[in-house]
C-alpha cells in the first residue's frame, strides 16, 4: 500500500532529469497548498547543467536529502525530459526503502519509479510532475489515491486486442525509458507483472523496435496482462512505415494468452489516470476494468 498522505503534510521536490521553469512550479506549489498540502522545493530544483537539472550527483544529493527527511511524507519529481536513468546505479536503495515514502512523476521518471519498487518493494505513483500538476485534468482521483484510497483506471474507451482476466502486481511507464530496465533492473523484475506502457513523439520504427526488444527479453511472455495508454503525436518521417500502430501490438504479441488492451487513459495526452507503480491489480476485459486489488 502507499503510505497515505494526511492535510498538512509536506512533500518535497526535486528534478532528476531535464531542467524544469519556476513559474511552473511556484503554480503548483500554490495549487497544492489550496488542497492542505505543503512544499518544500529542494534547491536543487532550478539547477541547470546544459539540458538536464543540474549534474547526477546534484540530483542524488538532493534525492537522499529529501527521503531522510522525516517531515517529507512523498518526494515529486518536478519535471521529465532525460537523464533519470543515469541515477539508478547511485541511489541508495536501502535507505528509500527505510524512509517508506512514494516518489511521484511520470514520462523520464519511469526509470525511478520502476527503479524504486524493483529493488525495495515500496510502491511509487504514476502521474503528473509537478511543474504540470497546477493543470493536471485527473488531480482530484491523483489526490485520492494519495490520501490513501483505491482508485480504478476506466477502460470503457480502451480497444480490447486479447480477452482476458489477470491478477498482478503493475510495473511500467513510458515504453522508451521502460525498454531498458529489464536488462537494468533485478532479473525477476517483470516476472507475472500486468505492464502498462505508453510513449509520445516517436516514430512508428522506433516503437517496432522497442516493442521487438521487449519481446526478444521475453518481458511479454512472462507478462500476466498489458496496457497500452496513449501514443500520441507518433511520427512517420521520410518513406511511410505503412504498419499502424495496432499492426505493431498485434503483431509483437501474437500467441500470447494474456489479455492486452490499447488506448487506456493514461500518457503524455489529455488523460493521466493515476498507477500506483507495484500495486496488485485486476485487468479483465469483458468486464472493461483496471483496478486495485487487495491481497
Amino acid at each position: 500500500m502507499l503510505p497515505a498522505l494526511k492535510s498538512g503534510d509536506y512533500i518535497g521536490v526535486m528534478a532528476p532529469s531535464s531542467y524544469v521553469e519556476k513559474d511552473d512550479i511556484e503554480r503548483s506549489i500554490a495549487f497544492i497548498e489550496q488542497r492542505g498540502y505543503h512544499a518544500f522545493i529542494h534547491p536543487q530544483t532550478y539547477e541547470r547543467h546544459h539540458q538536464s537539472a543540474g549534474t547526477s550527483a546534484q540530483k542524488i544529493e538532493a534525492l537522499h536529502d529529501l527521503y531522510a527527511r522525516d517531515d517529507i511524507r512523498a518526494v515529486w519529481a518536478a519535471g521529465g525530459g532525460n537523464r533519470a536513468l543515469s541515477l539508478l546505479d547511485h541511489i541508495n536503495f536501502d535507505a528509500l526503502k527505510a524512509a517508506s515514502k512514494p516518489m511521484i512523476g511520470f514520462s523520464d521518471v519511469t526509470a525511478l519509479l520502476n527503479g524504486i519498487y524493483a529493488h525495495t518493494g515500496a510502491q511509487s505513483v504514476h502521474g503528473p510532475v509537478f511543474s504540470k500538476l497546477y493543470k493536471h485534468k485527473q488531480a482530484d482521483e491523483l489526490f485520492k489515491m494519495l490520501g490513501g484510497e483505491h482508485v480504478a483506471i476506466p477502460l470503457g474507451k480502451a480497444h480490447i486486442i486479447n480477452d482476458g482476466d489477470a491478477h498482478a502486481a503493475i510495473i511500467g511507464g513510458n515504453l522508451s525509458v521502460f525498454q531498458y530496465l529489464p536488462q537494468t533492473l533485478p532479473n525477476n523484475f517483470c516476472d507475472g507483472a500486468i505492464i502498462f506502457l505508453e510513449d509520445c513523439s516517436e516514430e512508428l520504427s522506433r516503437i517496432d523496435r522497442m516493442l521487438y526488444h521487449l519481446k526478444q527479453l521475453g518481458v511479454f511472455d512472462r507478462a500476466r496482462g498489458l496496457v497500452f495508454g496513449q501514443f500520441t503525436d507518433m511520427k512517420e518521417s521520410g518513406r511511410p512505415f505503412g504498419f499502424s500502430f495496432e499492426d505493431i501490438i498485434r503483431e509483437h504479441t501474437q500467441g500470447l494468452d494474456i489479455p492486452i488492451v490499447m488506448n487506456a487513459p493514461f500518457g503524455h495526452g489529455d488523460d493521466l489516470h493515476p498507477i500506483a507503480v507495484g500495486s496488485h491489480m485486476r485487468l479483465n476485459t469483458a468486464e472493461r476494468a483496471l483496478e486495485p486489488q487487495n491481497f
